[in-house]
């Protein structure tokens, strides 16, 4: 899970929240940003593609708010490998007590984590990490644009 803080962001959200429309705001902003970081990170993911399943499963989690009335929300991938892989059931499968074949089915969001982490033999290439960096700008130029037009300061 990409996260992230940036001071544009807070001065932004702090604003809001004196003019009373937190509430109505923060969402639309948070959805404009999430919109810039996701094209980010299935880019980045997409220079380590070997089926490319992994990536065409990278999608943003519905907008949550915590009882302290934090949002928040995630691009991830979701699911698990097909199937599909050239000489195994499933491609980079884990040896265990799996259906038929002594194998266990992969979740995508675990080959981001060996992609961005590493694993023994295999180095870390930060895919989260580069998204969000590149990604920064783009995310909080898209919020202030949303900020300006519900706010009527652009």
């Amino acid at each position: 899970m990409a996260q992230f803080d940036v001071q544009g962001v807070d001065s932004l959200l702090s604003k809001l929240d004196r003019l009373g429309r937190f509430e109505e705001v923060a969402p639309k902003m948070m959805e404009a940003g999430m919109e810039a970081l996701q094209k980010e990170v299935v880019a980045e993911a997409s220079k380590h593609k070997d089926t490319g399943e992994m990536v065409a499963s990278i999608e943003p989690t519905g907008l949550t708010r915590t009882t302290e009335g934090v949002y928040y929300m995630c691009t991830r991938p979701t699911g698990y490998a097909s199937g599909k892989g050239r000489k195994r059931k499933w491609k980079n499968a884990r040896k265990g007590k799996g259906e038929g074949s002594g194998q266990t089915r992969v979740r995508n969001m675990e080959k981001l984590i060996w992609l961005e982490y590493g694993v023994k033999g295999r180095p870390a290439t930060p895919v989260i990490t580069n998204a969000v960096i590149r990604a920064e700008p783009q995310v909080v130029q898209a919020m202030r644009e949303v900020f300006e037009r519900q706010v009527g300061g652009g």
